[in-house]
C-alpha cells in the first residue's frame, strides 16, 4: 500500500476526533548486523559449494572438505546462501516500504506487496519495549494476541527502526 492509499484508508475510517499527527517510513541501516550475520555468511556458502562443485584448478579437495560434499549437497549449501544473500536486501526493501501514521488514538501501519493495514491503540505502543539502536533509530516490540481458525496465541509485534520524528510524534499524540 503506497502512501496516498493510506492516507486515504486512514481518512475512511478515522474515528471522530481523531486527527493526524505524523505520517512517515521507517529508516533502515542495512549494513549493520545484517551485513556480518546474513550476508557474509552467504557469500562463504556460495563460494565454498561453488569450489566444492567445480574445485579449484590445482588445488585438491581436503578430506574435511570431502565429508562436507557428502554429508550436504551442493545444492542444499547453495540454497541456504542464495537465502542468506536474498533475504536481508528483501526484508531490507518491504522494510523500507512500511509506512506508519500516527493519530491523537492509534498507531497505523502498512507494508508494500499487501493491502493489509495493522493499527494499536496509542497506549499499546507507549508501553512497548523501546529499543535503542543508535543514531536517533528505535524499535518498539510488543505482544499481542492473534485470533485465527484454529488459534489464539500471542505473537510478538513490532515497530522496527523509526526516526526520532516517530518518537516525537508519539508523545504528541500521547499529550493530545
Amino acid at each position: 500500500m503506497d502512501k496516498a492509499a493510506l492516507r486515504q484508508w486512514v481518512e475512511q475510517n478515522k474515528q471522530e476526533g481523531e486527527e493526524i499527527v505524523w505520517a512517515g517510513s521507517p529508516r533502515l541501516v542495512f549494513v549493520r548486523g545484517l551485513f556480518l550475520t546474513r550476508v557474509l555468511p552467504g557469500l562463504l556458502l556460495f563460494g565454498l559449494a561453488t569450489w566444492f562443485h567445480f574445485g579449484a584448478p590445482g588445488i585438491p579437495l581436503p578430506e574435511w572438505a570431502k565429508f562436507l560434499t557428502v554429508a550436504f549437497p551442493k545444492e542444499v549449501v547453495w540454497l541456504l546462501a542464495v537465502l542468506l544473500l536474498t533475504v536481508p536486501p528483501l526484508r531490507a526493501y518491504m522494510l523500507r516500504h512500511t509506512r506508519y501514521i500516527i493519530t491523537t488514538r492509534r498507531v497505523i501501519k502498512a507494508r508494500v506487496f499487501t493491502s493489509r493495514v495493522r493499527q494499536w491503540p496509542l497506549e499499546m505502543v507507549a508501553g512497548a519495549r523501546r529499543i535503542n539502536h543508535g543514531g536517533g533509530l528505535t524499535s518498539y516490540v510488543f505482544e499481542e494476541w492473534e485470533d485465527g481458525p484454529h488459534r489464539h496465541e500471542r505473537i510478538s509485534r513490532g515497530i522496527y527502526f523509526v526516526t526520532p520524528e516517530f518518537n516525537e510524534a508519539l508523545q504528541k499524540a500521547q499529550q493530545a
